[in-house]
């Protein structure tokens, strides 16, 4: 049941901001409906399919980074630790924040600006451990990342290869970090048939 339920809507908050994402970047638009109808050719996807959708992935990797929907993960100290200039009894909580980190500019250019061209093999390789960590990361990672990767991926091509969003010019972005990072005020958008 948790992994129904976690996998929903947090597959729905990735869906939302890249949809809203992608309606601010007709150039990032563009570029993914020439991946899809190169590789889908009008069909609908599916899973053997998402090997040949690299740009699809790399705008949701993308959309992750600035709108990751878990965006505070909390763990509980074992044992004593010292990190930097902080001790932490044990059982002190610590937080870290996919959010906070995935828009440092130590580690990304540009860190505001939507960019899925940033995510090459090379950037990654570059990428230091912990630096992008939408689904957490060691011993309690979401065991449902490569499944999170495929739905998203597959999700996206879909709704993109046949409709065009565009966002309603009276909707208010306003992120609002509860259990997961949503839009404030919901997010409105009008459709369109490609």
């Amino acid at each position: 049941m948790t992994i129904l339920l976690a996998g929903h809507e947090t597959t729905a908050n990735a869906l939302t901001w890249t949809l809203y994402l992608l309606s601010q970047h007709p150039d990032a638009d563009a570029r993914l409906c020439d991946e899809l109808e190169r590789v889908l050719a009008g069909r609908a996807p599916s899973p053997r399919d998402y090997p040949n959708l690299p740009y699809t992935k790399r705008v949701i990797t993308e959309s992750m980074r600035l709108f990751p929907p878990a965006w505070i993960v909390g763990r509980r100290a074992i044992d004593e630790h010292t990190i930097g200039e902080h001790h932490l009894a044990p059982r002190s909580m610590v937080f870290m924040s996919p959010y906070v980190m995935q828009r440092d500019s130590r580690f990304y250019e540009q860190p505001e600006r939507f960019n899925p061209d940033r995510w090459t093999a090379e950037f990654e390789a570059a990428l230091p451990k912990f630096a992008y960590f939408p689904f957490g990361g060691g011993a309690r990672q979401c065991i449902g990342e490569q499944f999170a990767w495929m739905e998203g991926v597959l999700v996206l091509a879909t709704l993109v290869q046949r409709w065009r969003l565009e966002l309603d010019p009276s909707q208010r972005i306003v992120p609002q970090p509860l259990i997961t990072l949503r839009s404030k005020y919901g997010m409105n958008m009008r459709v369109f048939l490609r």
